[in-house]
């Protein structure tokens, strides 16, 4: 029976033109490598290499068994590579970071669904503001996180995929002056407003797009990181909240008013990033395939 060390050590004489050289690279002795291509001859039936020329060359026969032997080879790593990852997806780990709304309106049902799919695979959660998240994103900390697509750093050491759009709404008191109408709320009405805002790093920055399109930075009245605080902010009086629509879906906004920007820039993409420097684990893969193929926050658009 044909033995496949027989036939990575042929391929290594081959690849190094000598056995001196095959032996040493493969951490073999000279007559461990000799008795390796001997027996493969017999097995075979015919020489394979021509011994007595240097460098070593390959007979006719060995030409022929050249393409079948690296063939091989593949097929037994792509074996190996195909056990690893069934066992991998049966006890890995993955590790997934995301802002907070993300992580209240979306990663329940995601982990949900996965969880039904791979129980093994354990799932650590990290929940940042966004600029952490871009940080831990290229650094490699996180192997899979959940952010907008505007970064502070440059890109080319990540990957991603888009998953979904979601508009920007503003909440306001029920006695303010935005109650008295209805629909979309145009942009310029929010420049001589006392503004209250989520994000360190995103809606506060003057350049924004649509600071950008107001042509002015926001007047702040106060700026948070949770969605539920810039909601009892604006419970009290104390300004006009501007969010995300998947911040608002997990709030508790019970007797506030609500409208949508009308304007172009009041939306946002959401894609899931990954270190292009650092190889995938099958767990990371699989978590990464349940969130292309599943389902989408309620409310938000499917990115393609």
């Amino acid at each position: 029976m044909l033995e496949l060390h027989w036939v990575t050590t042929f391929l290594a004489i081959n690849e190094h033109k000598g056995f001196g050289r095959a032996a040493d690279l493969l951490g073999y002795s000279q007559p461990t490598v000799s008795n390796h291509v001997a027996a493969l001859e017999r097995e075979l039936g015919t020489p394979l290499l021509h011994r007595d020329r240097r460098p070593v060359e390959l007979t006719q026969a060995g030409a022929a068994f050249l393409p079948h032997a690296l063939a091989l080879v593949r097929e037994a790593e792509a074996a190996k590579g195909s056990v690893a990852e069934v066992l991998g997806l049966r006890r890995g780990s993955v590790s997934l970071g995301a802002y907070p709304s993300a992580m209240a309106a979306y990663v329940p049902g995601l982990l949900s669904s996965f969880r039904a799919r791979y129980p093994g695979i354990a799932v650590r959660l990290l929940e940042m503001r966004a600029n952490d998240l871009a940080r831990a994103a290229s650094s490699g900390e996180i192997e899979l996180v959940l952010r907008p697509t505007r970064w502070p750093e440059p890109q080319d050491t990540l990957n991603g995929l888009p998953l979904w759009r979601e508009r920007y709404m503003v909440v306001f008191h029920p006695t303010h002056a935005l109650a008295k109408q209805d629909g979309p709320l145009p942009l310029d009405e929010l420049a001589d407003l006392d503004l209250i805002l989520t994000g360190h790093g995103e809606l506060e920055s003057p350049t924004h797009p649509i600071w950008r399109r107001l042509g002015r930075r926001p007047r702040l009245a106060y700026e948070v990181t949770q969605p539920q605080s810039l909601v009892e902010l604006v419970r009290h009086g104390l300004g006009v909240g501007v969010t995300n629509e998947l911040s608002l879906s997990v709030s508790a906004t019970e007797g506030l008013g609500t409208r949508y920007l009308d304007t172009t820039a009041g939306v946002r993409d959401i894609w899931v990033w990954w270190s292009s420097d650092r190889t995938q684990s099958p767990a990371a893969k699989a978590l990464l395939t349940c969130m292309r193929d599943g389902a989408r926050p309620p409310g938000t658009t499917r990115l393609e």
